[in-house]
């Protein structure tokens, strides 16, 4: 092989490395995105189950909030009937004498 044969080969491989490297290069980039990627999601992944719990406990206080006309309506009308009992109990006795 000849000086030329060789130095044309040589300069051929230095073109080849060259955009090796700049292949390698890219590759690392995408790596690094998908790195950032993936942190973002388990970021994301964290955060979705903290607001999870949250509206789990929010649930609950709505419920709460939900039931509470309906205990207040039971209460009164638990008043209600005691009262007319008491009442008829009242006029019952009353025109027995007692």
């Amino acid at each position: 092989m000849t000086n030329e044969e060789v130095a044309v080969r040589l300069e051929d491989h230095e073109h080849e490395i060259k955009s090796l490297k700049h292949r390698m290069n890219s590759v690392e980039e995408n790596t690094q995105a998908v790195t950032r990627l993936a942190t973002a999601v388990e970021v994301m992944a964290t955060k979705q189950d903290a607001m999870s719990v949250s509206v789990d406990k929010l649930t609950g206080k709505v419920e709460a909030l939900e039931a509470e006309p309906g205990k207040r309506w039971k209460f009164v009308v638990e008043k209600a009937i005691y009262f007319v009992v008491a009442a008829l109990m009242g006029f019952f006795l009353a025109r027995v004498g007692l």
